[in-house]
This record gives structure tokens, C-alpha cells and sequence, in this order.
């Protein structure tokens, strides 16, 4: 897997931010730099084959560090180029480095739609993980984590937000930012969401969404035999959330519909998730998920295969660049071990 250096950008980016002395010069009309940083200590009592604790007693680690450029246009304060790096730590602790978004943004290219060129954002995750389940610091969205979509990828999306609607649709790759591409022509993924606001798209702290979404073909992960969970595939969902100033719920229903790489089980199957939150406080957050996916065709000990998470946990925001949480997760699936963990996060943006 390739890594990614920091670009010279970000670096001189951040030099900018903490010295006043320090000039930065763009053709942009406007430079902004952000970031993001997810610091945890989790306890599992997931053993290895010889019955030991695999992590130890306890792990510290970096899940994730983004760092981030936008360059807007003086021709069109809206539209602007932006690079995004992404670096997480793996299991053995080593550090791998990701570009994750590098896409040129034009707004209004036709009335209230804009179109993302590059490597971009993939029309699901993003949209969840603002509106759904908001705590995927703690853990990464439905989809996400069944392995059936990425967040980014190479190719073009177009956006669309009106006063009731707003949609995503594009044409990728199919393999996830973090893959190399497979010219191998097996085709293109095609993926799209279509969210009707109820009570309006500019309704951020108060909003009743209805959402569908999917992907025809969709290569992620296509080329890493150890993460490919389904290889090619159609996939759809569909996707209820209602918040206001007590709380939020959400739920979905997926379908997996359709396999056709060779080379691994036929892993077709429906499943569901639902989430909420209950803020307790102005700053605290009570927070609950549960997810289910049962596989069509995989059988363990005479019953169709299962994958099962539950979530719950408490959320502080300290302030509006920091947030605590400490979650407990359990993992179940068919012929495994359960898996229970203790998380605490830090998670900065900035």
C-alpha cells in the first residue's frame, strides 16, 4: 500500500497558523487549514489462538489524524480546491499515511448543484456521519463497516441541494481511497443518495430526513484479499432520522442484491441498524446503536450467518473543538467469539 507524504501545503499551513511572523502566499483568493484528531484507550477482552489477551490489558492509541487545505477562488468565492490527509494507526501500531480527498469543487455550475472532480467524497458515509450516527468517532457508519462503501474515491460527484431535497450522485473507481485502482475493466461504480428534509435543507438543529441510497458495481476493497468483505456488488438502503432539541433517532434497512466476483463466497444478505441520542445536558450525550446483518447464503452450524454490534456509551463536549466519550462496544458474529471493549475518546477539530 503506498504512502502518502504530507504535502508541502499542509505543512506550511501549519507553520502559519502558530507564528504571526510567517506570510503564506496563494494564487487562491482565500486559504483555510483545519483538523482532525482521535486519541483512545480502549480495553478488549478479544483473545488470541493460544487464549491470551490480544491487546494487553489495555491500548493507547492515534485512530486518526486528518490534516487539511481549502483553496477558495477570487472568480467564485464558492468553488475551491481542497486536499485532505489522512493517517491512521493499524493494529501492529505503524502509522499509514492516505490522501484521502483531492478534488476541485465548482458551485453552481447549473442552479444549486455543484460537482466534485478528483478524489472525492462518496455520496453514503458523509451524509450519515452529519446527520445519522454522529459519533462515528466512536465507531464508523453502518455501511462503512460492513465493508460496502468508502467515504472517498476516485472519480466525479455531482450535488444537489434544493429547499426540500438534496442528492448526491456520481461515477468511481470503486476501489476506496485507500486502494490502489484495478484497471482490470470490470467496470465503474455507480453510487447515489436522494434525501427528501421534511422541514428543509438549512434546518441543521431540527430536521426530519428521509433518505435512499446505493451502488451498482461497487469495486471497494476490490484488490486486498484480508478486507474485501463482498468484491463487486449492488447494494441499497434506505434511511429515516428525526432530531430536535432532545433528542435523536435514526434507522435503516440494507440489501445486498447481488455478488458476481468469483473468487469469494456469495455474501448477499439484508440487514438494519438504528441509533440514538439523548442530550441530557446542553454539553452531554447519552448515545445507543445496534447493528444486524444476516448473510443469505453462509451457513455456520446449520443457521445463516450472523454479524451483530451494540454500541452505547456517553458523550461531553468540552468545547466547540473538543469532545470526550467513553462507549462500550460488543461484537458478535457466527462462529467467532464475542468481543467486548471499553473505549474512552479525545476527539479534536480544529
Amino acid at each position: 500500500m503506498k504512502k502518502i507524504v504530507l504535502s508541502s501545503i499542509v505543512a506550511l499551513g501549519l507553520i502559519s497558523s502558530l507564528s504571526a511572523d510567517v506570510v503564506v502566499k496563494s494564487k487562491a483568493g482565500v486559504l483555510k487549514f483545519s483538523g482532525e484528531h482521535r486519541f483512545t484507550f480502549t480495553d478488549s477482552d478479544k483473545k488470541d489462538a493460544n487464549g491470551f489477551d490480544k491487546d494487553g490489558s489495555g491500548r493507547f492509541s492515534v485512530d486518526r489524524t486528518y490534516l487539511q487545505v481549502k483553496a477558495y477562488f477570487l472568480e467564485n468565492p464558492k468553488s475551491y480546491a481542497r486536499v485532505t490527509i489522512d493517517t491512521k494507526e493499524d493494529a501492529t501500531g505503524t502509522y499509514d499515511t492516505y490522501l484521502k480527498y483531492s478534488y476541485l469543487y465548482l458551485a453552481d455550475i447549473f442552479p444549486n448543484t455543484g460537482v466534485e472532480i478528483g478524489q472525492v467524497h462518496k455520496p453514503w458515509v458523509d451524509y450519515e456521519e452529519h446527520y445519522g450516527f454522529t459519533k462515528q468517532a466512536v465507531y464508523g457508519v453502518y455501511a462503512d463497516k460492513l465493508h460496502l462503501t468508502s467515504s472517498a474515491d476516485r472519480g466525479v460527484n455531482f450535488k444537489t441541494k434544493l429547499a426540500n431535497f438534496s442528492s448526491e450522485i456520481g461515477v468511481f473507481q470503486g476501489e476506496g481511497y485507500k486502494n490502489v485502482p484495478s484497471y482490470s475493466g470490470k467496470g465503474l461504480s455507480v453510487d447515489a443518495r436522494l434525501t427528501y428534509h421534511v422541514f428543509g435543507t438549512k434546518n441543521k438543529k431540527n430536521y426530519f430526513n428521509i433518505s435512499v441510497a446505493g451502488a451498482s458495481n461497487s469495486k471497494h476493497n476490490e484488490i486486498n484479499a484480508t478486507t474485501d468483505t463482498y468484491g463487486d456488488l449492488t447494494w441499497s438502503l434506505v434511511h429515516a432520522v428525526y432530531k430536535n432539541s432532545q433528542f435523536l433517532v435514526a434507522g435503516q434497512y440494507l440489501n445486498v442484491s447481488k455478488n458476481k466476483t468469483s473468487n469469494t463466497k456469495d455474501e448477499k444478505g439484508t440487514g438494519y441498524s438504528v441509533n440514538g441520542d439523548l442530550y441530557i445536558t446542553p454539553k452531554a450525550t447519552l448515545f445507543a446503536r445496534y447493528d444486524e446483518f444476516k448473510y443469505d447464503t453462509i451457513k455456520v452450524n446449520n443457521a445463516k450467518k450472523e454479524k451483530k454490534k451494540t454500541i452505547g456509551g456517553i458523550a461531553y463536549k468540552y468545547n466547540k473543538n473538543v469532545t470526550f466519550a467513553l462507549s462500550s462496544i460488543k461484537l458478535e458474529e457466527s462462529g467467532k467469539t464475542d468481543e467486548n471493549k471499553v473505549q474512552a475518546l479525545a476527539w479534536i477539530k480544529w
